[in-house]
């Protein structure tokens, strides 16, 4: 039996309102992960992806689906809602609810959830590896190279198409460089990571673009697990988020050996058309996210890598961003 001085204590918390700054905290995450974990499925079946790369990415998804389930009962149970309330939509029995989520299992499961995404990675599986009897890279620009799935092998893609572009020999690049022969050659066949000066040599003597090379380098420096929330921040700048935005899908483009457009338009499954693909790369225009995802899975890039530039690159400016507008023939 509970003491009087327990009951008072009892209905003083019924009557505090309910802290929603962690469950809801909770629900954003955990819907954030879920975004992400289904933009990178849908570009790894259009990069046409392995059959045991798919198979784990459902693995991760299936887990964050459970993640996100317990993260919505938490809030209704804290906003109030009853188990009825609950289980009505989920197409379960209050009582079969209950007992799934009791209030051990959902703090067991919630804190798992935010201490996998503390370390940045789940240590649920190991991302799988490309099969060693992959097919065969074309002939250069020809058409897409088939799925790396690692941004390693982007940069490394993306060196080897500026060296050939060149028409120098390896060891003519490595010397004007100041890199031996067989360092650049480990490089270009993605068996090293170059340091950064090395990589911006390289780019020089080969007439590429830096800040191309410099955004592959950085996105293989990050981990590869496909759960990895690694990516930086996008500049709050618009301007800034559309340059960032578009020089990370002509990195995509030169990791993918500068394919024709129409190769791009195939690889998409011709859904995009040609001229959205020129205006996307060439800067003019910051298509919708639907457009960016079939084109940067075309390009064998991780469309939930490009999510937070797009959002801030594709997002309208204020009106007075540039200062305020003004119609033809104003000043007379």
């Amino acid at each position: 039996m509970c003491s009087e001085p327990c009951k008072r204590a009892a209905r003083r918390k019924s009557l505090d309102p309910p802290d929603l700054s962690m469950p809801e905290t909770d629900m954003d995450e955990a819907a954030e992960d879920l975004n992400r974990m289904v933009s990178d499925l849908l570009a790894a079946v259009q990069g046409r992806a392995p059959s045991a790369h798919l198979l784990h990415h459902l693995t991760v998804l299936k887990r964050m689906v459970t993640d996100t389930e317990a993260a919505v009962v938490r809030r209704g149970r804290v906003q109030g809602d009853t188990w009825d309330t609950l289980a009505a939509p989920a197409g379960l029995s209050s009582e079969r609810l209950r007992k799934k989520w009791t209030e051990e299992t959902l703090t067991r499961r919630l804190d798992n959830r935010r201490a996998a995404r503390g370390r940045g990675a789940s240590p649920l599986l190991p991302a799988p590896r490309p099969p060693a009897d992959a097919t065969p890279l074309p002939p250069a620009g020809t058409a897409l190279r088939p799925p790396t799935h690692t941004p390693a092998q982007h940069l490394a893609g993306a060196l080897t198409s500026l060296q050939r572009k060149t028409g120098r020999t390896l060891k003519d690049i490595a010397a004007a460089s100041g890199v031996s022969a067989s360092h650049v050659s480990r490089i270009l066949s993605g068996q090293r990571l170059p340091s950064w000066p090395v990589a911006e040599r390289l780019a020089r003597t080969c007439d590429g673009n830096p800040e191309e090379l410099r955004a592959l380098w950085e996105a293989a420096q990050r981990p590869p697990d496909p759960e990895a929330c690694t990516r930086p921040p996008a500049p709050h700048h618009h301007d800034d988020a559309k340059r960032r935005f578009h020089t990370a899908l002509r990195a995509l483009y030169l990791a993918a050996d500068r394919p024709h457009l129409w190769a791009i338009r195939r690889a998409a499954g011709n859904t995009l058309g040609v001229n959205h693909i020129a205006r996307a790369l060439n800067g003019t225009d910051v298509p919708d996210w639907h457009t960016t995802t079939r084109l940067v899975a075309a390009l064998q890039g991780r469309p939930a890598d490009l999510r937070p530039l797009w959002n801030a690159a594709y997002r309208t400016p204020p009106p007075d961003a540039h200062g305020p507008h003004l119609p033809a023939g104003a000043f007379g």
